[in-house]
């Protein structure tokens, strides 16, 4: 068990280690110091201080410059991260001149002409690791190299000297607003592989243990493209002979939008599968020795369920077994009620069911019944309300009784009085229409 206080020794300070970059070591160290180290400047008491703080997992960096500058290493954060240090005035200054300066993050640019042209790589290799991400998808055949940096100068800098980089810009809201520059090579072969070959290829040293692995499955993926792309090339054949975009997929090992985006690039529609009339026509003939949709659908071998369903249906085919038609208990009693007179809403009182059901009753033993106000309110239920009006109850306690709105009650009196007017104008009326 790993003690989270643990010191390692400290070795003696090279004041001159970074005065020429000469190595690969070196020219990755100060990329990685670049993107995550920390210059801190000196004053007429002390001397200036270059400190690396990162994950514990990534401890490997840490023994690396203090391999080339010495200095301290130490577990911190009850050993979540681990910190190398080195107090030097020679090394913060060197480091300066390069480029690695006090308060670097929107200003950082860094002295390529002091690094030698094939060490360029190394830098970029410690910048990635430092400040950047790898990613790889296997199931979508989807790789991406990035770097971020918040300095507008590294960022023409990185663009002119690797132009397999394309810029894309992240806008960042909170305390201060400021904007990322994100330089990435995502699954482009050619971009890919210009970036392999020059910043890792060379290197006599692996990188982070988690992007190895990731930097390794890219590798993969760019010697399987060849592969890939003889089996990417028989989609469309399984295509027309009727496979599904998923069924492709499956059989391929890779991700269903993968062949669907393949496939629709070369003209292919892959989201709709195209029955012919043969297979419309074995559909019809298997659905008629009994099978079920399901079964059909597995016979046929393409498209979906609903589709096979949908097709069905319009040949004509029953795919659902109707449900047998049932007499309501209380049927008697209601056409016994309805050819005494009675109305829907008496018939519902009385028999203790919604006025819904009685009309839905008397619809299935062949009654054509009006809709509308009709048939809720005769004209003798309307010259009744009138009357009980008249007498002086009120407009809604007639409703309640007659068990409709009193919205409908006043329509229903206000329809007859105009048909009543239209068939008897009043005496005022007439004298109107021959003044």
């Amino acid at each position: 068990m790993m003690d989270h206080a643990l010191k390692f020794p400290a070795l003696p300070v090279n004041p001159s280690a970074f005065h020429l970059i000469d190595s690969p070591q070196k020219a990755y160290m100060v990329g990685f110091l670049l993107a995550d180290g920390c210059v801190r400047e000196g004053t007429d008491q002390h001397q200036s201080r270059v400190v690396l703080r990162i994950l514990a997992t990534d401890l490997k960096v840490c023994r690396m410059v203090q391999g080339i500058a010495g200095g301290n290493l130490r577990y911190i954060e009850d050993g979540y991260r681990v910190e190398w240090d080195v107090t030097s005035t020679p090394i913060a200054n060197d480091l300066t001149v390069l480029g690695v300066t006090p308060r670097k993050t929107f200003t950082a640019s860094l002295r390529w002409d002091m690094v030698p042209a094939h060490l360029h790589g190394a830098v970029l290799a410690g910048l990635i690791d430092g400040d950047g991400h790898m990613r790889f998808k296997p199931k979508q055949r989807q790789a991406e190299i990035s770097v971020l940096t918040a300095s507008i100068v590294l960022k023409a800098q990185l663009c002119r000297l690797f132009p397999f980089f394309e810029m894309a810009v992240i806008p960042i809201r909170g305390g201060r607003k400021h904007i990322l520059y994100n330089l990435i090579v995502e699954s482009n072969r050619a971009r890919l592989t210009a970036l392999i070959q020059i910043v890792y290829d060379p290197l006599p040293f692996g990188i982070l243990d988690r992007k190895q692995a990731v930097l390794d499955a890219i590798r993969g993926y760019l010697a399987t493209q060849e592969d890939y792309d003889r089996m990417m090339a028989d989609a469309p054949r399984l295509r027309a002979a009727g496979l599904t975009v998923g069924a492709i997929a499956a059989s391929f090992g890779v991700n269903r939008n993968t062949v669907g985006k393949h496939l629709r690039n070369q003209g292919i529609d892959s989201r709709r599968v195209i029955f012919t009339d043969l297979d419309r026509q074995e559909m019809q003939r298997l659905h008629g020795q009994g099978m079920t949709v399901l079964q059909v659908h597995a016979a046929i071998g393409k498209g979906t369920e609903q589709a096979v369903r949908f097709h069905l249906q319009r040949l004509g085919c029953l795919t659902k077994t109707p449900l047998p038609k049932t007499r309501h208990k209380d049927a008697d009693a209601v056409l016994r009620m309805q050819g005494a007179g009675q109305p829907a809403y008496r018939i519902a009182i009385k028999v203790g069911i919604g006025v819904k059901l009685i009309s839905r009753i008397l619809a299935d033993e062949g009654f054509v019944l009006e809709s509308g106000s009709p048939q809720k309110l005769t004209r003798d239920l309307v010259l009744w309300a009138d009357a009980e009006i008249a007498n002086g109850r009120t407009l809604r306690a007639v409703a309640v009784e007659l068990g409709v709105s009193g919205t409908l009650v006043r329509l229903r009196r206000r329809e007859l009085a105009e048909e009543s007017e239209a068939r008897h104008p009043s005496a005022i009326q007439f004298q109107d229409r021959f003044r």
